[in-house]
Formats: C-alpha cells, sequence, structure tokens
C-alpha cells in the first residue's frame, strides 16, 4: 500500500527542515584544561549541551597560556567562545578587557554558590567568571618510590633525605602556589600566610631548586609522574585520581592542601550569546555534582552536594576549611605582577 503523508506529517517535517540548518551552522569552541578535565567536561557538560541545544561542541586550543589570550585579542581572531580560566590569570584577563562581565543573576540562580573565600571575582560592580568547582594542590607522590613512610606535608616534599627524587612544581607562581607551599613547608602557620614572605619562598626553594622539575599545564604534570620523571611534589587531586583510576600507582596527601575555585569566562569578540547558554548549562546541580563525580573535584553549587552519594568525599569541605589553606585571591590581585616579576628573575638565576 502506499504511503500518504497526513497534513500534520508534513508540517512537522517542513518545520524539522526548516531548523536542521540553522542548529547545524551554529558551533561552540571552548577551551578547557586537557586530558582528564576535558574528558569530563564532555561527558558531563559538553555532550548533554549539543543534545539540548543543537549547537556542536568543539574543544579549542588551551586558555592558560595568557601569551595566546594576547595574540587571539590583538589580532582580532578569536578562536574560544567560552574558556577556563584560575583566579589569578582572570585578574590579567580582566584588566585587559579581554573577558566579558556576566549576568550576575546567574550566580545567584540554582540555590547559589558555596561560601568560600575568592569565589567571585568583580570589578567595578561585575562580574566576569563563572565558578563551577573548587579544587586543591595537594602533596602528591608516586607510591612506589615511597613503600614505607609516606610524605603528607609541605615539609616532607622539601626534605631530600627521607623521600629523595626530582620534585614538581608549577611554574606559574601566581595561580599554583609554589611560594605558599615553600613557606608553609618553612614552618609559616596558614593563618600568616599572607602577605607572602616572597624572600623567604625563594631561600627556601633554593635548597631542593636543581631537584625541581617544573611544568606549565596539568598535562605536563602527568606525564612527568606517568613517566617517572618526578616522584613527589605539587599535584592537583583530581588529576590524581585520574591517575588512579588508571591504574597508575600515585598518591596525595589532603593536609595542607591549598584551594581555590574553578572559572569559565567569555572571551571578548566571541559568540557571547552562545558561550553564555553553555555557562547557563553548566550552573546547574546536577550536572556539577555528576562532574565531581567524573573529576574529583569538589562542586561549586551549594545544591550539588545533596546529589552526591554519602561516600563521595573531596579534598576540601567547604563547612570545613581548618584543614586547607584557601588562596590568596586578595593578595594576588595586588601584588601578581611584581612577584612575577621576581620569581621569574629567581628561575633564571
Amino acid at each position: 500500500m502506499k504511503y500518504i503523508p497526513s497534513k500534520l506529517a508534513i508540517r512537522l517535517a517542513v518545520a524539522a527542515l526548516s531548523l536542521t540548518p540553522a542548529y547545524a551552522q551554529q558551533k561552540l569552541t571552548i577551551s578547557a584544561s586537557g586530558g582528564s578535565y576535558d574528558a569530563c567536561v564532555k561527558q558531563v557538560y559538553s555532550d548533554s549541551f549539543e543534545k539540548e541545544n543543537g549547537i556542536k561542541v568543539v574543544v579549542g586550543s588551551p586558555a592558560y597560556d595568557t601569551g595566546v589570550w594576547r595574540a587571539q585579542q590583538e589580532s582580532g581572531k578569536v578562536e574560544w567562545d567560552v574558556a577556563t580560566s584560575d583566579p589569578g590569570q582572570l585578574q590579567q584577563l580582566v584588566e585587559n578587557g579581554w573577558v566579558l562581565p556576566l549576568d550576575p543573576k546567574l550566580l545567584q540562580s540554582k540555590g547559589g554558590l558555596v561560601d568560600f573565600p575568592g569565589m567571585v571575582t568583580t570589578k567595578d560592580n561585575k562580574v566576569y567568571a563563572l565558578p563551577s568547582e573548587i579544587f586543591s594542590i595537594v602533596v602528591t607522590y608516586n607510591s612506589d618510590a615511597f613503600p614505607g613512610e609516606k610524605p603528607r606535608t609541605w615539609s616532607d616534599v622539601f626534605d631530600v633525605k627521607r623521600f629523595p627524587g626530582k620534585r614538581l612544581f608549577s611554574n606559574s607562581v601566581v595561580d599554583f602556589g609554589v611560594l605558599e607551599v615553600a613557606l608553609l613547608a618553612d614552618g609559616v602557620e596558614p593563618s600568616k600566610l599572607y602577605p607572602l614572605d616572597v624572600e623567604r619562598a625563594l631561600k627556601k626553594l633554593d635548597t631542593i631548586k636543581s631537584d625541581i622539575a617544573w611544568y606549565d599545564f596539568g598535562t605536563q604534570q602527568i606525564a612527568l609522574l606517568q613517566q617517572g620523571e618526578a616522584v613527589i611534589g605539587a599535584g592537583w587531586d583530581g588529576r590524581v585520581k585520574a591517575l588512579q583510576k588508571e591504574g597508575v600507582h600515585v598518591d596525595f596527601s589532603p593536609d595542607q592542601a591549598i584551594v581555590k575555585p574553578d572559572l569559565w569566562v567569555l572571551p571578548k569578540g566571541a559568540n557571547a550569546e552562545a558561550g553564555a547558554r553553555f555557562l547557563r548549562h553548566i550552573h546547574d546541580p546536577q550536572r556539577q555534582a555528576d562532574f565531581a563525580k567524573c573529576i574529583g573535584y569538589a562542586p561549586a553549587l551549594k545544591g550539588a552536594y545533596s546529589l552526591l552519594g554519602t561516600g563521595q568525599k573531596f579534598t576540601i569541605d567547604p563547612q570545613d576549611l581548618s584543614k586547607v589553606v584557601p588562596w590568596g585571591a586578595n593578595y594576588w590581585a595586588e601584588h601578581a605582577r611584581d612577584v612575577t616579576t621576581r620569581f621569574n628573575e629567581w628561575l633564571t638565576q
């Protein structure tokens, strides 16, 4: 029997044909942080965003390099519609006018953010970044390298006799805590960490300078650990958990963890409408809970915590900051430029 479509079926088909090309033409390019982080972004955020919005998500180059930001902004060839950032880097992006302000109502929606120091960065009463999770810089080590006593504190990381081997640290002095770590290892109380005694921190770093393997970004950190080029140092708790899932013999200690939020921003000159839609998509308690299960970082939204299993633990408990060290957002907002200059001088000496 020959099929004769109804008038309703024809109207629906025509409507579908008229919409599909419009969706297909839209693309959202995001810049995340590489490695396991990008895998979780795809699993939890990107795939569902594509499905719900009909906008193709493409992962572009990493956004950790401020030089790449400058090149894109000054050339007018902006690659990313939405990008991740760290609080220290964000200050540079805002000062240079390279990111757009967000709708402040977004941060108040979906139950609001957890109460955590430095969670929201503002300038001239404008909000420029969406916090999505809280991550920790932790004492990280190769389990096989230390089968007996385990390193637990930053003082242990600087003890090359008890814990021999190459150390890994980020050379991004503002965002990843190398000076804070040195001062804690030298006996400074967490409550008295800021303002940083930069010269004291560099003097402490001098004691292990020849044993340090520096990394620029997260995937490099992982490579150093996987390849055994470093066996102890300052890693990121979520990256270590991802390696553990792969069967790599690494572990970390949560003692004296330095903690701060991960951020998402809207680059100036890109597809701001699609980027803002993506931010609204990830600012959701259920998705943040799912992302936390995947990456191991604590969610930024209060409402996400009730959606996690009872066995789900993080390095940081936002209700109890007594065992961690909140990153000094106010200090770095004022001193980032001068301290970076001094640190880079020390690196080349």
